[in-house]
């Protein structure tokens, strides 16, 4: 049986989401597609537009045949780590290949980047870069041009996939990995006329100018987002400002993310009186934007470095599964090597409990009682 992996965040699921599930599906054949997905946050730094029991009911309904949440303390991580511990899950998954959309479609090219970034000249390249007070992504891009021709790396969903690579040769996985070419608009562009198929944030965005996105996503996921309220960050700066505010520097530091006194940084900017005054005074060319709301959003969450010391996945969750996904769990589950998790009981993993302090954290703004359906069970479709 081909059991094909793809990592998601469905922010929201979109007709671009549809088509990388079909040629998922496609190499599945009679086999199952499991989904990764991250749950009521997301990588670039703030909380998904819908909550992980909705992208789960999209998934399923789309196809997907088991869905698996990646912690929140996984996705709210750069790009490595976060297809690190995604790759991780899959393989502890027994899936047989990872299908993941980049700009090139091609597997072979984003290899040969992996080959350059494991020379033994790119880490001192990168460390000499930082020292110029670059980003990391910036240090390690100009490293990567500095050994090779090859500009697949500048790429956004390129970026990603090549992590992917790196996580399957650290891990020593025998998954397949199948890059296949994203199509019609880029990772970062507006709406483009003629197309159906648009990006996440160009949907994202459109909501909020209230624009109809009725014709980029299916009819189920526009219904549904026809009952969501828009959300940005400045809807929890009051709860994020309070504790910049009231905590210590040294308790600020604690948080993970929190390094080279941030911290101070933090509580000096935080009088400004919207999230949209507080971010650009922080911004520096040695952060990014993404890396500096990931930041926050530990803090927010009281995220400790003490509480993440490993990222190999201490459990699977599952949030929704179809009867084909749940044939198929039920034939690996004695032979997993952590535990299976498919309804939250009284004693929880640490890494468990955090989520629940996300859900809580996200329904300050959302007001869904998402707390409750935290300990429902499995939704099987």
């Amino acid at each position: 049986m081909n059991v094909v992996g793809i990592v998601v965040e469905y922010n929201p699921f979109h007709h671009g989401h549809l088509h990388h599930l079909t040629q998922a599906k496609a190499y599945a054949k009679d086999g199952i597609v499991i989904a990764v997905m991250s749950g009521s946050v997301v990588q670039r730094g703030e909380f998904s537009c819908a909550d992980k029991f909705q992208k789960t009911a999209w998934a399923l309904e789309a196809g997907v045949d088991l869905v698996v949440e990646l912690p929140g303390l996984f996705s709210l991580q750069s790009a490595d780590l976060f297809a690190q511990t995604s790759v991780h899950l899959l393989h502890l998954l027994g899936a047989s290949h990872l299908v993941f959309g980049s700009e090139s479609g091609d597997t072979d090219a984003l290899w040969r980047v992996v080959d350059t970034m494991e020379h033994e000249g790119y880490d001192p390249a990168i460390k000499a870069h930082l020292n110029r007070g670059l980003s990391y992504p910036s240090a390690a891009a100009k490293a990567l041009e500095s050994l090779t021709d090859n500009t697949h790396h500048t790429l956004p969903n390129n970026i990603l996939g090549i992590q992917y690579l790196r996580a399957l040769r650290t891990l020593g996985s025998e998954i397949e990995p199948i890059a296949i070419h994203r199509i019609d608009t880029g990772y970062y562009e507006a709406i483009k006329t003629n197309t159906t198929i648009q990006s996440a944030s160009a949907i994202r965005e459109a909501r909020h100018q209230g624009t109809a996105i009725d014709a980029y996503v299916p009819d189920y996921v526009a219904k549904d987002l026809s009952k969501t309220p828009l959300i940005s960050l400045q809807d929890w700066y009051p709860y994020l400002r309070y504790k910049l505010t009231t905590e210590t520097a040294d308790a600020l530091s604690e948080h993970f993310g929190v390094e080279e006194g941030l911290e101070h940084l933090f509580k000096k900017h935080a009088d400004a009186p919207t999230f949209n005054d507080f971010l650009p005074r922080i911004l520096s060319p040695r952060y990014t934007h993404a890396k500096l709301k990931r930041t926050l959003m530990h803090v927010l969450l009281g995220s400790k470095k003490i509480n993440l010391k490993d990222f190999s996945p201490p459990y699977v969750r599952v949030l929704g599964m179809n009867h084909q996904g749940q044939r198929y769990l039920n034939t690996i589950k004695k032979d997993l090597q952590v535990p299976l998790i498919t309804k939250i009981e009284k004693h929880k993993h640490p890494l468990l409990e955090h989520e629940l302090i996300i859900t809580k954290t996200y329904d300050l703004v959302m007001s869904n009682n998402l707390f409750a359906a935290e300990f429902k069970p499995v939704r099987i479709v």
